[in-house]
């Protein structure tokens, strides 16, 4: 099912947390928005999460 990729446990692997998921996806939404993407998708922005996570210290580094 393509909706798969999109549930908590499809995350649960990359963040140590919901709020560590939820925190980190509005920081690349506000970066997005800044450099000028006013069509933020965020289906498109968490699946783009999922294929290519962050490594630990990006996360540690957005906190």
């Amino acid at each position: 099912m393509a909706q798969d990729e999109l549930t908590k446990e499809a995350y649960t692997g990359l963040f140590s947390d919901n709020f560590q998921l939820t925190n980190y996806a509005i920081k690349v939404a506000q970066k997005q928005i800044q450099s000028g993407n006013d069509e933020l998708n965020v289906t498109h922005m968490l699946k783009e999460i999922r294929r290519n996570p962050p490594k630990l210290k990006d996360i540690q580094e957005e906190e």
